[in-house]
């Protein structure tokens, strides 16, 4: 449809208001012409016609421009290249389906005139008179005019953009035109959310001298944006702003998505809305489902409004994967893909369970312990199975026939001698969990009698040795070691002491604390490996030095006074007893040469002193000595667990857990001691006999009744720490409560009479067991019921099971009414009473109930259905429902051929497919649906053909002299395995293609060699048993070529603080194909990253809105059509920082000329950073700049400008250049050409005078020169000049002659010379005596 809606506005051009400086331009444009009217519409073409204008404006018509638009567009284009005289046009090149505008504008041969030389600020009137044969016409005059430059301020005409505006789909091309008037002409630019416009490949500004263009290639989201139009010029500047919206699909949904609820057949799951709905808003979202084991998705909704769906009909046990996509009306949006979840119960099967741990043996049985799994799956755990194996074997073998019952188990018939090892599993209704980790090795052998009781044979403040028995019974093996263990009183926990073998049956243990009580124990280890148990514990020892007080014991003669002789030698025997402390040295290192020296083997606890002795050729020095050293161990005792807690309280057992300690010593935590107090008892008495690793321990053997309290310690390396505080008391009774509400009741069955219920049993029975359930029910009332009964409406339970409740967790409620709406409830009743109820959902109706829909599908097409190329594939599947479902049939992988049969009757359905092929291979799936339900089945077909093509063909790498192809195997293999590949190649130049292998058994091939810069095609094909099949060809010709080398040298032009500009050269070679571009990228110093700031096509480029400061470095990619070549990457990093360069301006010329008349431009450059400021002078003063005269300044240069240039506009010019660097002067001379004035070259003498006696004769020859030749005119200033006188004239000179002179002839003679170009006057005196 073509419109004829033409919206043109006239233009008025005034004679009288259209002024420029020192001119004036009459104009007379014709009027409009009439409406355009549309006829003759064809599918590319269109007549329009109109009339002639009311005004011509004063002249004849010379033709008609005809303009066209489509009606979306916002520029008219020309639809005639020259004005046509005639008033209809037929228009041409129109788009089938496009609406189009027209407008038509007559143009006519205006009488005008342009007045020059007109003065400025003047005020004028103007004649216009006609002129023919007879002579001229009246005036015509004009209005009063004042001659003026016109200014006016930007302006921008938006009235052609609804609102402001513009709204477009994503893809499609944007061109925004915005007639822009000002006077002088406005410079526009262009800012998108108040940052510059980024011109790009799709983004484009022009402007034109009516009007500023805005195009947006194949537009884009994030193309939206307030986009704003700056105009400017020397009156001001205007600002104006226009929005683009660009609408697209929707953004993926907001995940992750949640799985809410999982369950054996159905699972719900939520997700949140896309941040980005494509610029409107979201109408439904799409929801698809697919098995792991599937690659294909299956849509189960497309018009969900809400963010949550729930999937139901799911296989028990299977495994799926959801996507959600949001869609708005342009379409639905990539989608978001949740994690892959299995349909299975609401919990899971257990945890593993604790370590197990062997607690008896013999040479062929032994009984392992564990404990209960931390993580029951949410369900109570039924049973354990127990596996064994030898230590150096791999294979596990369970050994418990049935589930074990409890935390113990015996197993016999091993072999003596050999190291088992076990693991356990919990059962719960889930099925089995995960095996718990495996025990330590444990050899099967008779258990070795302890040691003796250890006795002590020597004490010390540190150390103590201690002597005990060999074992009664070494297990039928030799004894080969010794374990000690110490144990700190009085309630310190057992460690080891030694940590090498121990051999005799004696050890002394070091490292003691002084006064301490120790207790020690020890255990025996055969040569089989068996250990006993620990022998008796020692009597208390209490480390301490058994010290003797010093005596000293002389002869009675020496307590008396002893007289000695001088010169005599005295001797005085003395006997000392007692024990001390005395210092022994022991050297280390004998000859070490570094300052440094670390001193191993110790004792724990003994105090040391060091010293060292310098040693050189003369001897041994002084020795420097340290302070006393106590050696300890650096590991401390852990903390005591915390936030012990007690659950699950029963008759016999109680369950705690705790938390870990704060600290653990420095060392790991080995393991947990748990402890009971009976309230009735005194001591604290140990529950776990092995150590306990996990957090949590379940304490048996409570007696019923009791009240017991429990605390925890950690272990380490170190030993035991010291307990936690101790818990409440718990008193171990079964808990009798009210049982907790029936799980889960739903509705099963209706009639028009009766409703059918089931429900699970309670989750929690209160301890005891659950004797029945009732079951409830109540009518629904209508609102009319409830405003009767003055708006308070009461529900009114009726029991429908006998008092005392049903045995079943399922019962029909009969004898109800028809089409009445009730609720109904069930709760549990045990011997405390009757528990919580819980509500059955939703009002329930009794209606009779209807038939979903089922499919009987044979066993042979349960099975992969295989048929050969060329035969008929029959499917027939009987159908049950009621009502009678409606039966659909699809194919998952393609749609079903227009030549299939498709049967339905009330009791089966057919699908008939005749001379199947290789692409009716796939899944058929039929779906029966009625009113109850829908019910589908899935049957697979492969057909026997030759393969299809093979998939995703790519070219994986192009050199100069080979292709190198990759491929998948085919969608569709045949029915039968792909046996090899056929790889062939064609030049563009031949019109067949020739093998290149044909016998290639892997998805890739090199295929060479071949001639660089040639063009060839390639295709691969597949082959089986059947035969070749398909190509999959390389649509377009590839040339054989590489990526092109790095560019050439790569250098810095110019820096500034924001920007950098470099230049490079081009690659050595371009890889054989054609350079598209090339890429630059910056790394900002200390990163590593680097990122694009520049394509380009020439070889150079200025990055900008770099941060001042910063260093860069760059580098440079060359592109062709086969990808990228190694980057060229600037030798050194440049930092963004204004250059600082003294000041220079160096004109090309001394001197320039120019006519007189002519416009002149002088570009001088100007260098210097920062920009030096430019100072023009003439003739040594400041240059006075006016409408004709200006300068111009630019980075690099500084121009003169000079428009019709006059005689006085010649001269010396000086230009000053100057920064914070220094100054620079230069000059050059403008030399002004005319036509030359008229020369006088008066002689010297004459210019004195001439003297002349009376009677004499006077003769007064002038030469000068000008063109054109000059008139010549003679005067005589005191009077009219003497008929004798005779004047000659020559082309360069003029001569005055007077003969006979008198006293009249006296006087100043002139000559004056004048033509276009000027005039001269020069005068002679004449005196006649």
């Amino acid at each position: 449809m073509v419109s004829n809606n033409v919206n043109i506005k006239k233009t008025v051009y005034s004679p009288y208001l259209y002024l420029a400086s020192k001119t004036f331009h009459f104009v007379g444009p014709p009027g409009p012409p009439g409406r355009p009217e549309v006829e003759n519409i064809g599918g590319k073409t269109s007549t329009i016609t109109w009339k002639r204008p009311a005004d011509d404006g004063g002249s004849d018509i010379l033709g008609y421009m005809v303009e066209k638009k489509e009606r979306k567009g916002m520029r008219w284009s020309r639809a005639t290249k020259k004005p046509i005289p005639n008033l209809h046009f037929e228009v041409q090149g129109l788009t089938e389906g496009a609406e189009y505008q027209f407008r038509v504008a007559a143009e006519n041969k205006a009488f005008d005139f342009t007045v020059k030389n007109l003065n400025e600020n003047e005020e004028y009137v103007f004649h216009v008179m006609a002129v023919n044969l007879s002579g001229r016409s009246r005036p015509r005059e004009s209005k009063h005019v004042i001659i003026r430059e016109q200014s006016t301020l930007p302006e921008f005409d938006l009235r052609g953009i609804c609102q402001k505006t513009v709204i477009a789909k994503a893809g499609d091309d944007i061109m925004v035109e915005v007639p822009v008037t000002g006077r002088p002409k406005p410079t526009i630019t262009w800012q998108k959310d108040n940052q510059p416009l980024k011109l790009a490949q799709r983004t484009a500004v022009e402007n034109t001298s009516t009007s500023t263009i805005l195009t947006i290639s194949e537009c884009l989201r994030n193309d939206s944006g307030v986009y704003t139009m700056t105009g400017k010029n020397i009156v001001g500047s205007v600002t104006d702003n226009i929005i683009v919206k660009v609408h697209d699909v929707p953004g993926p949904p907001k995940g992750p998505i949640k799985l809410d609820k999982i369950e054996r057949t159905s699972i719900e799951f939520s997700w949140e809305s896309p941040e980005n709905d494509g610029g409107v808003p979201i109408n439904n979202y799409v929801v698809e489902i697919r098995e792991t084991t599937s690659q294909t998705w299956v849509e189960l909704s497309s018009l969900i409004i809400r963010t949550t769906f729930k999937a139901t009909h799911l296989t028990t046990g299977v495994e799926y994967q959801f996507r959600v996509k949001a869609k708005n009306r342009y379409g639905a949006g990539p989608p978001i893909i949740s994690e892959t979840v299995v349909a299975a119960y609401p919990f899971k099967a257990p945890g593993p369970p604790g370590t197990p741990k062997v607690v008896a043996f013999t040479k062929d049985t032994m009984t392992v312990g564990w404990n209960e799994p931390v993580n029951d799956g949410g369900s109570e755990v039924i049973g354990y199975h127990v596996e064994r194996k030898d230590r150096n074997s791999i294979i596990w073998q369970r050994i418990s026939k049935a589930v074990v019952v409890g935390n113990l188990f015996k197993t016999t018939g091993l072999e003596s001698g050999t190291a088992y090892e076990f693991r356990v599993m919990a059962e719960n209704v889930a099925g089995i969990g995960k095996p718990s980790k495996s025990s330590e090795p444990m050899l099967a052998l008779d258990p070795v009698d302890p040691p003796g009781q250890p006795i002590p044979i020597y004490v010390s403040k540190n150390a103590v040795t201690v002597q005990w028995d060999k074992p009664e019974y070494d297990g039928g093996f030799k004894i080969t070691g010794y374990t000690v263990e110490k144990r700190d009183l009085p309630s310190g926990r057992w460690i080891r002491a030694n940590f090498t073998n121990i051999i005799e049956n004696t050890f002394t243990v070091s490292g003691l604390t002084k006064d301490a009580s120790y207790e020690f124990r020890v255990f025996a280890r055969n040569s089989a490996g068996a250990v006993s148990n620990p022998s008796e514990p020692s009597d208390p020892i209490i480390c301490k030095d058994d010290i003797e007080e010093p005596r000293i014991m002389v002869d009675a003669k020496f307590k008396d006074i002893v007289l000695v002789r001088a010169g005599e030698t005295f001797k005085l025997d003395a006997d000392v007893a007692g024990e001390t402390s005395r210092l022994i040295w022991t050297v280390v290192e004998p000859k070490y040469q570094a300052e440094t020296l670390k001193v191993t083997k110790l004792l724990e606890g003994n105090e040391y002193i060091f010293r060292v002795l310098p040693v050189n050729k003369f001897g041994v020095g002084d020795a420097l000595q340290s302070d006393p050293v106590l050696i300890k161990d650096p590991f401390m005792l852990p903390d005591a667990p915390k936030g012990i807690e007690v659950s699950n309280v029963k008759k016999d057992s109680m369950v705690l857990s705790w938390e870990a300690p704060t600290s653990n010593g420095g060392t790991p935590i080995t393991g947990y001691i748990i402890e009971k107090h009976d309230k009735e008892g005194v001591r604290w008495t140990r529950c776990n006999r092995k150590t306990v690793t996990d957090l949590t321990f379940k304490v048996t053997g409570l007696l019923e009744g009791h009240l017991y309290e429990f605390r925890v310690a950690a272990e380490n390396a170190v030993g035991v720490s010291e307990p936690s505080s101790s818990t409440v008391f718990y008193k171990a009774l079964d808990p009798v409560f009210k049982p907790g509400p029936p799980h889960n009741p739903k509705l099963t069955d209706t009639t028009k009479s009766s409703v059918s219920l089931a429900w699970g049993k309670p989750i929690y029975d209160g301890g005891c067991e659950i004797q029945g359930y009732i079951v409830e029910s109540c009518e629904v009332k209508s609102s009319q019921e409830g405003e009767a009964a003055e708006g308070v409406i009461s529900e009114v339970w009726a029991i429908c099971t006998p008092p005392t409740g049903v045995k079943s967790t399922c019962f029909t409620v009969e004898k109800l009414k028809e089409k009445q709406e009730y609720k109904f409830r069930v709760c549990a009743v045990n011997k405390v009473g009757i528990g919580e109820h819980a509500d059955v959902a939703g009002h329930i109706v009794p209606e009779d109930k209807t038939e979903e829909p089922d499919l009987d599908i044979d066993l042979e097409f349960r099975k992969l259905v295989s048929i050969k190329a060329g035969g008929s594939l029959r499917i027939f599947i009987p159908i049950r429902g009621r009502p009678q479902p409606q039966i659909k049939w699809e194919k998952d992988e393609g749609s079903i051929k227009e030549t299939a049969q498709i049967e339905v009757t009330s009791s089966h359905t057919m699908l008939v497919v005749d001379k199947v092929n290789r692409s009716d291979s796939g899944k058929y799936t039929v779906f029966a649906e009625n009113s109850s339900g829908v019910k589908s089945a899935t049957i697979s077909v492969k057909v026997l053909d030759t393969p299809s093509a093979p998939n995703n063909l790519k070219v994986q790498e192009i050199t100069k002299e080979s292709v190198t192809l990759s491929w998948e195997p085919p969608a569709l293999d045949g029915g039968a395995k792909i046996k090899n590949y056929i790889v062939e190649k064609r030049e563009t130049t031949r019109k067949t293609f020739s093998a290149v292998v044909t016998n290639c058994h892997i998805l890739f091939w090199k295929i060479e060699p071949l001639q660089e810069g040639c063009s060839y095609y390639f295709r691969v094909l597949a082959e089986n048993e059947h035969g070749i099949g398909l190509p999959a060809d390389i649509t377009d010709p590839l040339k054989v070529s590489e990526v092109p080398q790095c560019p050439g040298k790569l250098s810095v032009v110019d820096v500034s603080k924001t920007s950098v500009s470099l230049a490079w050269e081009k690659p050595i070679h371009d890889g054989g194909s054609r350079i598209l571009q090339y890429l630059v990228e910056m790394q900002v110093k200390g990163s590593e990253k680097w990122s694009g700031c520049a394509n380009v096509k020439s070889l150079e480029a200025v990055i900008s809105n770099l941060n001042p400061g910063e260093e860069y470095t760059f580098r440079v990619i060359a592109v062709n059509e086969k990808g990228k070549s190694d980057p060229r990457t600037l030798a050194v990093p440049v930092q963004a920082k204004d250059l600082v360069i003294e000041p220079d301006v160096r004109p090309a010329f001394s001197n320039y000329s120019v006519l007189v008349g002519k416009d002149l431009q002088v570009e001088i450059p100007v260098s210097g950073r920062p920009k030096p400021k430019v100072t023009w002078t003439k003739d040594g003063t400041a240059l006075k700049f006016t409408t004709r005269v200006n300068i111009s300044s630019t980075q690099q240069s500084t121009t003169l400008s000079i428009k019709e240039a006059a005689r006085e506009d010649g001269g010396m010019y000086g230009i000053s250049v100057s920064n914070v660097v220094g100054q620079k002067d230069a000059t050059v001379e403008i030399i002004t050409l005319d036509k030359p004035a008229p020369e006088i070259h008066l002689d010297s003498e004459l210019r004195k005078g001439i003297v002349v006696r009376a009677g004499g004769s006077v003769r007064i020859n002038v030469p000068f020169k000008g063109r054109p030749t000059p008139e010549i005119k003679w005067t005589k200033d005191e009077g009219e000049m003497s008929e004798k006188i005779m004047i000659e004239k020559g082309l360069n000179f003029t001569q005055l002659s007077m003969d006979s002179c008198d006293r009249r002839d006296s006087g100043k003679y002139t000559v004056t010379l004048q033509n276009s170009s000027g005039s001269v006057s020069e005068f002679v005196a004449v005196k006649v005596l």
